[in-house]
């Protein structure tokens, strides 16, 4: 059974407890964590938005599964 973008998402935050947009890519080849996460609530996911600043003063999104 091939993976959809979304099922490898969700295996993601069950196995390492969050997932950033630069993890996605360069883990998962997803170019849009946004679209997946906004589909996976859709669904009835709780998922968790947490904004962070890098050392370069960068903003970017922590995302984590709030209960299953």
């Amino acid at each position: 059974m091939i993976k959809t973008q979304r099922d490898k998402v969700l295996e993601w935050l069950r196995n390492y407890g969050e997932l950033t947009t630069r993890e996605a890519v360069l883990e998962l080849n997803i170019m849009s964590l946004p679209k997946r996460i906004e589909e996976l609530r859709k669904d009835g996911h709780a998922i968790r938005t947490e904004y962070k600043t890098s050392a370069s003063g960068k903003r970017y999104g922590v995302y984590s599964l709030i209960t299953e």
